[in-house]
């Protein structure tokens, strides 16, 4: 390893101990100020995350929707600091969990289960809730390219119970962790580029990732979306939706529908999505 991977690797250790060290009123509190000094002096993608809560919400007043990006930037840190504190955000955090009958009704059908998510809310506590809890969750990781960060990021990850595979990792692989009924994580949020379906994103064509869609298609294993957000402070809800499919479902018709799902907690909590994406990057042809 490179030097500056690690001591990127021994800063991010010395950073999670402390943010562990702190109660959760102080880390809200921290999370609060660094955001608004991120807003004010970090402008990498903010033309971009502005762009787009516009497109997602035209109808808002311009300062309502610098409001949400300003928030946004703090829940961002406050969320990155739940990171770092795993396990203790979990075990010490208020977590109220609905839909569980969903995530048992997809398991008992032996067929894997396909967890789709989105970059909304706390979604590392929920690989985290889910690994602390024993489900075989695996999830399929994007490798960053600073190598002290990726190895601190994956050994967290996987100290609370999570199994990573490289993103370009051999179908068969995925497709026998769904064969022993593991429980396969997809976020379906980015842009996909040519290799994507275009889907309307708040009434936008955005093109997005057929993964999900594809697996279940073969497989038939179901489709659970799940997502944590923020009630208050040191309390969170994770919720469990079934995506319904039905025999003549297609690649399109399940994408919308779990897109449709990411939209409405969107709506609800604006500021805990990650706007600094290029969502709408990709034009339809």
């Amino acid at each position: 390893m490179k030097l500056k991977h690690r001591i990127t690797y021994n800063l991010l250790i010395l950073l999670s101990n402390f943010v562990q060290s702190l109660k959760p009123i102080n880390q809200y509190y921290y999370a609060n100020k660094l955001g608004s000094i991120c807003y004010q002096l970090l402008k990498i993608r903010q033309k971009e995350a502005r762009k787009n809560i516009s497109i997602a919400f035209p109808k808002l007043s311009e300062k309502k929707r610098e409001n949400i990006l300003k928030d946004t930037y703090r829940f961002f840190i406050y969320s990155s600091m739940q990171f770092l504190s795993l396990p203790k955000s979990i075990t010490h955090g208020n977590i109220s969990v609905n839909g569980t009958q969903y995530l048992k009704e997809a398991l008992d059908k032996n067929k894997g289960v396909l967890l789709v998510s989105g970059h909304f809310g706390l979604w590392e506590l929920i690989l985290g809730w889910f690994g602390i809890n024993k489900y075989s969750l695996l999830l399929i990781g994007q490798k960053q390219k600073n190598v002290g960060a990726d190895r601190f990021i994956n050994k967290l990850r996987k100290n609370n119970g999570i199994k990573i595979l490289p993103r370009k990792s051999s179908l068969e692989l995925m497709y026998s962790a769904l064969e022993n009924n593991d429980i396969l994580t997809l976020a379906s949020d980015q842009d996909a580029k040519k290799s994507g379906i275009f889907i309307n994103f708040f009434g936008v064509k955005a093109s997005t990732p057929k993964g999900a869609a594809l697996f279940h298609l073969k497989s038939k294993s179901p489709i659970i979306f799940v997502t944590c957000h923020m009630e208050s402070i040191n309390k969170y809800i994770l919720n469990i939706e079934p995506v319904k499919t039905q025999n003549k479902s297609d690649i399109e018709s399940i994408t919308i529908s779990y897109t449709r799902l990411l939209e409405n907690v969107i709506k609800k909590h604006p500021e805990q999505y990650f706007w600094f994406h290029r969502r709408w990057k990709t034009k339809p042809s």
